[in-house]
């Protein structure tokens, strides 16, 4: 499948930025501060066999209070997950590390997981298992395209930015590529810079996700660099941007 627009070439910002930064401390080392309290407190209500842990300053990991999370720890088997269902257990440490993200687009949201739908006998946990084991054993995601509009599975409480984070986690490839991460700011950088596609990322179709990732994979290999960090350069060029207009108006008027 050929989706990019080869006339939408990356700008030298972009190239320059990413160039100059190592993928593992600039991607891998990407850590935030997570509330271990909240995230378990909210695990334990819901009735899951999940708790999530971080690390101390000091790199050793604690289970209670503020505590690291790095964007290298969000892998099936993590030990920063107690649970005893691995990728479900990781669904909620990604959900943990993009709400806590100060520079994406993203709330403190608990994502409800339950199929209200299931019947009385039915685990209502059974729906998201199932798709999150076959994303994650397959390094695929599930042919839906005759049963959802969108493409994408049938994951409760989980939208289409937190099943993106999932699908990198697990190392999973789409149709163009190795599956990438996907924020609002990102797509919203891509749309100023002249990117043709809708900007809403919760309205992403699979196609469209795999067009997504189709431009990153390609500007990395224009630019000999990793496609995480483009997608980086894509979120942190909308926050320049937004300091650029926010100090703009509040320069102070030149008189002539």
């Amino acid at each position: 499948m050929h989706l990019y627009d080869e006339g939408f070439e990356p700008p030298k910002a972009c190239a320059d930025w990413c160039r100059a930064r190592p993928f593992d401390l600039q991607v891998l080392d990407d850590g935030v501060t997570v509330d271990l309290q909240w995230w378990n407190e909210h695990l334990e209500h819901a009735g899951h066999a999940v708790r999530l842990r971080g690390r101390n300053l000091d790199g050793r990991i604690v289970t209670t209070g503020d505590a690291v999370v790095q964007r290298n720890d969000l892998r099936l088997g993590s030990e920063l997950i107690d649970t005893d269902h691995d990728a479900l257990g990781l669904l909620f440490l990604c959900a943990a590390w993009r709400s806590a993200h100060p520079r994406r687009r993203a709330v403190r949201r608990f994502p409800d997981v339950r199929d209200v739908r299931a019947a009385g006998d039915r685990d209502p946990l059974a729906k998201i298992k199932g798709v999150l084991d076959f994303c994650a054993k397959t390094k695929s995601l599930p042919d839906t395209s005759r049963q959802t509009w969108s493409g994408w599975p049938d994951t409760p409480g989980v939208g289409v930015p937190l099943m993106a984070t999932y699908l990198w986690a697990v190392e999973a490839r789409t149709d163009t590529g190795p599956a990438q991460m996907l924020d609002q700011f990102g797509v919203s950088t891509l749309v100023h810079e002249g990117w043709l596609e809708d900007p809403s990322v919760a309205d992403f179709t699979v196609r469209r996700y795999h067009r997504y990732v189709e431009l990153l994979n390609t500007w990395a290999g224009l630019m000999a660099t990793r496609p995480e960090l483009v997608e980086m350069w894509l979120v942190d060029r909308w926050h320049a941007r937004v300091v650029e207009a926010r100090d703009g108006a509040h320069a102070t008027p030149r008189l002539f």
